[in-house]
């Protein structure tokens, strides 16, 4: 199988990319504590126990509701798909995601784990694309809400905010164009026939034929999901609130680092934390590098310094572990030790 070769050859990029991460991330947490090392472990030596266990829970919740989300919509397609499969499925995906550009290399993965699952390429495109559909949906929604209700503080600093707004435009722009280009032919001719035709001049885009016969594939391969989904309203409703809790979880785990180092934060301050956490993950949306690494870390450093030097030095350490590499690990052990996949493999 093309894809499995493909999978395979790609692993030194992996391992590249993986080292990438490591040592990007490695000097920007380096840099940050600067001479602050004992205050950091002292930190952490005299961190709560039970705050740390909780945030460990609490963040292997979001990878347990990722994966209903993609179980709703694969047993669509297969009756008799079981949570484990899905599970599996969910945190491969979270693996290759965060050790890819763009969290480019997931879909991939996913599509030759459903294969192997017994869900064929072309259904397990479309369960994906569905997944993508609802997940960015909930994201727009939810991050327009958060920055009405913290617009005072963001435009109180420019140089974040308008960080902030290129991430959220970006996002809003794609949901906007794929919906509209779906559903509209004149949208869709503006898209193809305007837009990509000044990007072809420009030459940003190379093969202006070849570009534009994908871009109407996948806008018909988008409404026909959209069109599953409409006739579809309880999966698409349990999808939507399986990623509203997702986000939540996830834009939640500054505010427990915060509690698990004894800083000093309240539950009133908890919105305040998701708020700004959401922030980190728009501006994550366009850095190239796998798992924003780097990115990721010098905006949590901007966003929290109001937690002081060694707090938001410590708690970006403990923060960047939990959100990020746990998922890492995880993933890549579920991976490597399934034996669905591995029995596949040796076909």
């Amino acid at each position: 199988m093309q894809l499995l070769a493909n999978m395979m050859n790609g692993k030194k990029k992996y391992l590249l990319n993986i080292a990438i991460i490591l040592i990007i991330g490695g000097t920007v947490i380096y840099v940050s504590i600067g001479d602050q090392w004992q205050q950091v472990i002292d930190s952490f030596a005299h961190a709560k126990l039970f705050w740390i266990i909780l945030m460990a829970i609490i963040m292997f919740l979001y990878y347990v509701f990722d994966a209903f989300s993609l179980l709703y919509f694969g047993r669509t397609y297969k009756k008799d798909y079981t949570y484990k499969q899905s599970f599996v499925n969910a945190i491969s995906g979270t693996f290759f995601n965060g050790i890819t550009p763009f969290a480019s290399g997931g879909q991939f993965a996913q599509v030759y784990i459903f294969n192997k699952q017994g869900i064929p390429p072309t259904y397990s495109a479309s369960i994906l694309l569905m997944c993508f559909i609802c997940y960015q949906s909930v994201l727009v929604i939810y991050t327009g809400v958060v920055l009405i209700f913290k617009y005072q503080y963001f435009i109180s600093q420019p140089a974040i905010f308008s960080l902030v707004m290129l991430g959220f435009l970006i996002n809003f722009v794609v949901i906007v164009a794929l919906f509209g280009g779906a559903k509209s032919r004149i949208l869709q001719n503006f898209l193809t026939h305007t837009v990509l035709k000044l990007l072809y001049k420009i030459h940003i885009v190379k093969d202006y034929e070849s570009t534009c016969f994908k871009i109407k594939n996948y806008l018909a391969d988008f409404r026909n999901q959209l069109n599953f989904l409409q006739k579809n309203k309880p999966v698409l409703i349990r999808s939507c609130v399986c990623n509203f809790i997702k986000l939540t979880i996830i834009y939640s785990m500054p505010f427990f680092t915060a509690k698990a180092l004894n800083l000093n934060v309240t539950m009133a301050d908890f919105l305040d934390f998701i708020g700004l956490c959401s922030c980190i993950y728009l501006i994550n949306a366009f850095l190239p590098i796998p798992g924003a690494s780097g990115g990721s870390e010098g905006v949590y450093l901007l966003l929290f310094s109001f937690l002081g030097p060694v707090g938001v030095s410590s708690s970006m350490f403990l923060w960047r572990f939990m959100s990020y590499y746990m998922g890492l690990i995880i993933g890549a052990l579920v991976f490597s030790f399934n034996k669905e996949i591995n029995q596949t493999r040796l076909e």
